[in-house]
């Protein structure tokens, strides 16, 4: 049977792939899974591990759609037929710096991007709701 942090991470690169317009690069999405694997491993697969994916599975899955849209951006912007790790990673940066997923258990392994677009998230996440 498969642990839950494999699940899980199978489902989040899945969603990475279909909000991708442009194909990934095998190797790019095995990378940032790979560096992620330690952080879904602790979370998941932990003995409350299966509450905590029923309360942030769906922000999970929906932040693999926002790296995988803000990648095939990148990739755009960089006119490349096929997006590698440089565009996943300044993706999931961005992704990153306003998730609040997993915040109680620690900080992630990856560091955000300090650039002005990671910025500009940030400031935009802490703002009041209306």
């Amino acid at each position: 049977m498969r642990r839950l942090s494999e699940v899980a991470i199978s489902e989040c690169a899945s969603e990475v792939r279909a909000a991708c317009r442009r194909p990934i690069e095998p190797a790019a999405l095995d990378t940032l899974f790979g560096r992620l694997k330690p952080n879904f491993e602790r979370i998941l697969d932990h003995p409350d591990g299966a509450v905590r994916w029923s309360d942030h599975g769906q922000r999970m899955r929906d932040n693999g759609r926002h790296v995988g849209a803000l990648a095939d951006f990148f990739g755009n912007h960089a006119d490349v037929t096929v997006v590698g790790i440089g565009e996943l990673t300044h993706a999931f940066a961005m992704v990153r710096a306003v998730c609040k997923v997993g915040a109680e258990d620690g900080p992630c392994d990856l560091r955000a991007d300090d650039g002005p677009a990671a910025n500009l998230l940030r400031a935009l996440a802490e703002m009041p709701k209306p």
